[in-house]
C-alpha cells in the first residue's frame, strides 16, 4: 500500500514541474501588447508613389468645340456664332512705355450683339446659291466639297448673304470675333505658331485650301475657325484710306499670305470686283 502511495504523489510531483504545452505557450502570445506585436512584424516596403504624367500646354484662347450661344441659319445649314455685346479691340494696338496695352491710345469700339459664321462658307454651301460653281480650279483639279468658296469676290458675297438671310461682317465685327476680348495679334494667342493656320508654304501640311475647319488649335477665343489663313475674307466696310471708290477691304489672309498679313489687325485694300483664287467670305447676322 505504502509504494503505491508514492508512487501517486511521484506522478502528481513530476506533472506539476513538466513545462508548459504548446496549447498554453500560443495564448501566451497572444496575449502581447499591441505595441510588441508590431514591432516584431517586419516593415512591408513601401510602394512609390504614382508620379503624374506631364500634360501639354493649352494655348491660351484656343478650343476645339464652340460652347457658346449658336444658331443653325436654314437656307444654307451654316453654323453661327453668337458674338456679345460689348467694347472691342479694332485695329492696331498700340503700346505703353512699359510695353503694355494702352486702352487710351488703342481703338476701341462698342458693338451691338450679332452671329457670324463659325466656318468659311463652303463650296456645297455656295452651290445652293450657284449650283454652277466649280472648285476645281481652284484645287488643282481635285473635288472638294468641304473647301472654302473660291474664287469669290465683294458682289457675289454679298449676294450670297442677303440671300441666305444674313449680311457680310463689318470689319469691327470681323476682328472682334478674330480676336474675342483677348486682344490677341493672331487669333490663337500672341505667338505665331505655323500650324495653326493654312498659310504660305506646306509647312500647315496643306499648299492649296484646306477644307473648313482643319485646325481647330487655331480656332479664336469664341469658337470660330479658319480667322486666320485659308482664304482672304471680305467685310463689308466701305471706309478705306485709299482714293478708289470701289475699294473694300479682304481680312485675315489666305493660303499664299505671309504670317504678318494673317494678324488680325491687317487690311488688305483689293477692287470689289477682284476673283482672286484665296478669296472667299463668311457672313454674319444681326440680332432681331
Amino acid at each position: 500500500m505504502r509504494p503505491l502511495i508514492f508512487f501517486i504523489l511521484l506522478f502528481v510531483w513530476v506533472s506539476a514541474c513538466a513545462p508548459t504545452s504548446k496549447k498554453h505557450r500560443k495564448r501566451y502570445r497572444k496575449a502581447y501588447p499591441a505595441e510588441q506585436s508590431v514591432k516584431k512584424q517586419k516593415p512591408k516596403p513601401s510602394r512609390p508613389k504614382p508620379t503624374s504624367r506631364p500634360t501639354t500646354p493649352v494655348i491660351r484662347g484656343s478650343v476645339k468645340t464652340s460652347l457658346l450661344p449658336t444658331i443653325l441659319n436654314e437656307p444654307d445649314q451654316s453654323l453661327m456664332i453668337l458674338i456679345d455685346a460689348g467694347k472691342y479691340l479694332t485695329g492696331k494696338k498700340r503700346l505703353s512705355t512699359t510695353g503694355t496695352l494702352s486702352k487710351k491710345k488703342s481703338p476701341f469700339v462698342n458693338l451691338a450683339a450679332f452671329y457670324i459664321d463659325r466656318t468659311e462658307i463652303t463650296v456645297t454651301q455656295f452651290r445652293k446659291y450657284q449650283p454652277r460653281y466649280n472648285e476645281k480650279p481652284f484645287t488643282d483639279g481635285r473635288s472638294c466639297p468641304t473647301c472654302p468658296a473660291m474664287g469669290i469676290n465683294w458682289i457675289q458675297a454679298s449676294k450670297y448673304c442677303r440671300w441666305a438671310g444674313k449680311r457680310l461682317p463689318q470689319e469691327e465685327e470681323w476682328e472682334a470675333a478674330a480676336r474675342g476680348v483677348s486682344n490677341f495679334t493672331y487669333p490663337w494667342g500672341e505667338v505665331f505658331l505655323p500650324q495653326h493656320s493654312n498659310l504660305q508654304g506646306k509647312e500647315d501640311g496643306h499648299l492649296f485650301a484646306a477644307p473648313v475647319g482643319s485646325y481647330l488649335s487655331g480656332a479664336s477665343s469664341s469658337g470660330l475657325v479658319d480667322m486666320a489663313g485659308n482664304v482672304w475674307e471680305w467685310v463689308d466696310n466701305k471706309k478705306s484710306t485709299r482714293s478708289q471708290p470701289n475699294a473694300r477691304v479682304v481680312k485675315g489672309g489666305g493660303w499664299t499670305s505671309n504670317k504678318s498679313q494673317a494678324r488680325i489687325s491687317f487690311r488688305n485694300h483689293v477692287d470689289l470686283k477682284m476673283k482672286n483664287p484665296t478669296f472667299g467670305f463668311r457672313c454674319a447676322k444681326s440680332l432681331k
